[in-house]
Formats: C-alpha cells, sequence, structure tokens
C-alpha cells in the first residue's frame, strides 16, 4: 500500500474538479492532520481537500512527495503552521526586525532551523508570530516556490475577531481541532487573552477552560462560552459540558468560504478552514 493511501484520511472533490484549473492551495498543519484544499481559477471556490492523518514526522515529507493536489501545476498558496510556538504583538509597537525577541519570550527559536513568521489580524492591530521548520519549507520549496507562511492562530483569531460584536461583558471562544483548542477571552468586548493548549482528556479540557476563568475573574454562571468545531477532538461532549457551565453554545461558524458543487461534503469534518479563509 502507497504512502499516500496508508495516510488518507478523506478525499472531497468537486464535479468539475480539473488540477490545471487550481488556481492556489490553502495548507493546515496540526500536529497529526495534514489539510491541502484548493481553489479554483474563476472564483477561489474549493474545488478539492485531502485530508491526512500524521502519525510521524517522516510521514509528512513522504505526503508532500505524493499529494496530488500539491504536485498538481499551480505553484502559490498559503500554509498555516499549527503549533505551541507563537505569541501575539500590538500592531502600533511591532517591528519586524525585532521578531525574533518578541517570540523568545513565548518559545525557544533556533534561527538555524527555524523561519519566524508574522502576520497581521484585526487590520494590523495584532501581529501573530510563530515558527516553522526550514526543512518544511525546503521540502514544500520545489512544490509550491510561491508559498506564503502563517502560524495557524492568525487564522483562527481572524475568525475570532470577525465575530467580537455585540458581545457580552464575559465571552469565550473555543475552536477545536484535533487533541488540541484555541480560547480567547473577551472582556467588554476587548480581547484579552488568546492562547493554544493541547488536550489530551476531558479533564485538560476543563483544567484550561477554569485557569481562563480565574484569570479572567469571569462568572462560570453566565459567562457566554461558544464552541467551534468538534467536541470529539477534545473528547468531550456538549452534554458533560453543560454541567459545569450554563450559558454555552455550539453555533455554526460563519461561512466566508465557497464551492464547487460536489466538495461541499468538507464542511462536515467541523474544521474552521472549511468555513472560514483569511484574506
Amino acid at each position: 500500500m502507497g504512502t499516500e493511501a496508508h495516510h488518507i484520511q478523506r478525499k472531497f472533490r468537486s464535479d468539475k474538479f480539473d488540477s490545471d484549473d487550481i488556481s492556489s492551495l490553502s495548507l493546515f498543519l496540526y500536529e497529526s492532520l495534514l489539510v491541502v484544499i484548493s481553489h479554483n481559477k474563476a472564483d477561489e471556490a474549493i474545488s478539492a481537500v485531502n485530508l491526512y492523518t500524521l502519525q510521524e514526522e517522516a510521514d509528512l515529507e513522504e505526503l508532500i512527495g505524493t499529494d496530488d493536489l500539491i504536485n498538481a501545476p499551480n505553484t502559490s498558496g498559503k500554509l498555516y503552521n499549527h503549533h505551541q510556538g507563537f505569541t501575539l504583538v500590538p500592531g502600533l509597537v511591532f517591528n519586524p526586525a525585532h521578531s525574533q525577541t518578541y517570540l523568545s519570550f513565548a518559545t525557544e527559536v533556533d534561527p538555524l532551523q527555524q523561519e519566524i513568521t508574522y502576520t497581521g489580524v484585526g487590520n494590523n492591530t495584532i501581529q501573530v508570530l510563530g515558527t516553522v521548520a526550514r526543512t518544511l519549507l525546503d521540502s514544500l520549496d520545489s512544490k509550491l516556490p510561491e508559498l506564503e507562511i502563517a502560524h495557524g492562530a492568525a487564522h483562527v483569531l481572524d475568525f475570532f475577531l470577525s465575530h467580537a460584536k455585540d458581545l457580552l461583558h464575559q465571552e469565550i471562544f473555543i475552536h477545536t481541532a484535533p487533541n488540541s483548542m484555541y480560547i480567547a477571552g473577551f472582556k467588554g468586548g476587548e480581547l484579552m487573552v488568546f492562547n493554544r493548549f493541547l488536550i489530551q482528556d476531558e479533564t485538560a479540557l476543563l483544567r484550561y477552560i477554569f485557569t481562563v476563568l480565574q484569570e479572567l475573574a469571569f462568572d462560570q454562571a453566565h459567562c457566554r462560552i461558544s464552541f467551534y468545531g468538534n467536541l470529539d477532538w477534545v473528547h468531550s461532549s456538549l452534554e458533560n459540558l453543560q454541567k459545569f457551565f450554563k450559558n454555552i453554545h455550539t453555533p455554526a461558524p460563519t461561512q466566508k468560504i465557497t464551492y464547487q458543487k460536489g466538495a461541499e461534503a468538507f464542511k462536515n469534518t467541523l474544521l474552521l478552514e472549511a468555513y472560514w479563509r483569511q484574506h
């Protein structure tokens, strides 16, 4: 069995998918998941999606060499790299020349092994800084020489900030992904906390939520908590969470992306990239 067949989780294709009609790719890399999305030339609609599970580091390089979308004629795209090493810097004080210094307060940075990325969100009021392995960039360079890089937090925070209107005084937004979550706390409509946690069981999920509530002095009975994504990924359920939080919701995310007919089933994954595209 080939590498691609062994690691494939799911494939989605539009009825009119043509690899020669790809305008760009969106790649989302998590610790255990790679999502490859193709956009068509006419209107940037999603035309195809490949989802892969990743068990070890070598899987990624092998998949880059075999994935039919990455190896299509298109040469441009954007990679969102989800991992724990990132930080936020206010846009007013951000200086690209000091990126390594900003980031070193949040995570270790090895400039020989990693390249630093920064992406503006909220009309550039916030810069999201992260790192990407140079070995990964080398693997992708021959396939997608016009590839942009961003930390995955930029995609999620862009989504959260777009929903930061008509908020209650105490609001928590949570985006789930396989064994991880991003959490944002808004007080009086202002972003106070934004972080990412790895979640191996429901106990860890609850611990991190309560930690954020305590840090912000939020009332767990009245604070509104909105979960986006599949709760199975963080080993929980709405029924279980309602035992601890009274004002909890699982709203459907706003859709800021279009599909070619036949590829819409990707939305059933509940991944944020199935609904939201950062521009």
